[in-house]
């Protein structure tokens, strides 16, 4: 995997990341093309004891530099937030632990500017649910702006419907592109609670609450003065004889909204007096009853909607719309272990696989299996597996699969998880 990586803020240095197993030790080789001459920082990375850096081992060489980071019984947080949103508590927990490692470097002689924000070089231990973080030697970026980065990348990956996750991540950001930004001032604020933002959060609350006193006061009025409107048409409305109330009540208040906005208010008191009738159509109207005779309806008689109403369309002339019924390709993982486990169903385009029900969608409960194993992913027709640097290896075909390194499945290829086979087909 090749990364174009800032260095000084203005050179891409261009950089290899690659992944091996040794035993039971899992390793994130990162190699750059040329060495590093800061002696001292090699020997403080090699002897720290930060808890929120990976472990490291240099080998260099005339030619290139490689850097071996510790990442066994680790995750990508890239690969961890593929199956899940980011809630209040986990980014409180990312949050904390940046301030912590911040806090510890300076008793290293350890650069701010050497720490790796990004997605793809932040790993979290699923056992003790902490955080560790990359210090690459050649990596030189202001840390608040590479903070504000990681923040721009995990506001996409926030729980919308957690409002806590949503308002913490927002106020981050907004401390983040402000000038002059410091982390620790940040972070410092956040977890005091003080800053602008909190005072522009409660001018923006009590402006909220004294516009909701006034649309309160606006509603009652309003209310009050339909209330009045209502009992005058009702009284007028008992002086009009042979009227019918709906019928009535449905036409004056048409009536009177209409010459009320025509400009036009005198004239509604003139037309509908005292003596004033509502005139029903002279049009004679054919229709036919149930039994299918003939009826016309005269003056004062109002035919009904249903015998009004067009004939309905004959069967024969309705028009049938065509739909093309797509295929749903869905891949599966046929069980053929000793246990009593249940084939698995492959749907989506990322399909992860693991013991733990709630970070997976493939659950395989078993002891060897680690909680985010595998991965699944489908392009169009093609289905790729890849290993989530599992503890006990994913196996196609009796191969070993290297982490990040996806292989196409084909059908009837034998999958194992561990020690537990299945046969995708």
């Amino acid at each position: 995997m090749i990364h174009g990586i800032s260095v000084d803020g203005r050179e891409k240095r261009i950089v290899e990341v690659s992944y091996q197993k040794n035993l039971n030790k899992s390793y994130m080789c990162v190699k750059t093309e040329k060495p590093v001459l800061e002696a001292y920082e090699m020997q403080m990375l090699q002897h720290c004891r930060i808890p929120e850096l990976l472990k490291m081992q240099t080998v260099l060489s005339d030619t290139d530099s490689r850097y071996y980071y510790d990442i066994s019984g680790k995750q990508q947080i890239a690969d961890y937030l593929s199956g899940k949103k980011i809630g209040c508590k986990m980014l409180k927990d990312l949050l904390l632990s940046i301030q912590k490692l911040c806090a510890s470097l300076p008793e290293y002689l350890l650069r701010e500017s050497g720490i790796c924000l990004e997605l793809e070089f932040i790993y979290i231990n699923l056992e003790h649910e902490n955080f560790q973080y990359t210090y690459l030697p050649f990596y030189e970026r202001s840390l608040p702006e590479a903070f504000c980065g990681c923040m721009e990348q995990l506001l996409r990956k926030i729980d919308h419907q957690d409002h806590e996750a949503v308002e913490l991540g927002y106020r981050i950001y907004q401390l983040c592109i402000q000038d002059n930004a410091s982390i620790r001032n940040i972070l410092e604020t956040v977890f005091s609670g003080r800053g602008p933002q909190v005072e522009e959060a409660e001018t923006i609350r009590k402006g909220k609450q004294e516009g909701e006193k006034s649309a309160g006061s606006k509603r009652e009025r309003y209310a009050e003065q339909e209330k009045n409107d209502f009992q005058t048409e009702s009284q007028e409305k008992k002086n009009l004889p042979g009227c019918r109330e709906p019928l009535y009540s449905f036409c004056a208040n048409m009536a009177k909204r209409f010459f009320s906005l025509a400009g036009a208010g005198d004239l509604f008191s003139q037309g509908f007096g005292r003596k004033s009738r509502l005139f029903l159509p002279k049009k004679k109207v054919c229709c036919k009853d149930k039994k299918g005779v003939k009826k016309e309806s005269g003056p004062g008689q109002i035919p009904l909607l249903s015998q009004v109403g067009a004939a309905e369309e004959p069967a024969a002339h309705q028009t049938e719309l065509l739909t093309v019924q797509e295929d749903i390709v869905i891949g599966k993982l046929e069980y053929r272990g000793m246990r009593r486990y249940e084939d698995i169903f492959i749907e989506g385009e990322s399909f992860l696989l693991g013991k733990n029900g709630a970070q997976v969608d493939g659950v395989i409960p078993a002891k060897e299996v680690s909680r985010l194993h595998a991965r699944i992913i489908r392009q169009e027709q093609r289905y790729f597996i890849e290993d989530l640097n599992s503890t006990n290896g994913t196996f196609l075909n009796d191969v070993a699969l290297e982490y990040h390194q996806p292989r196409e499945l084909n059908k009837n290829d034998r999958v194992r998880f561990g020690a537990e086979e299945y046969v995708f087909l």
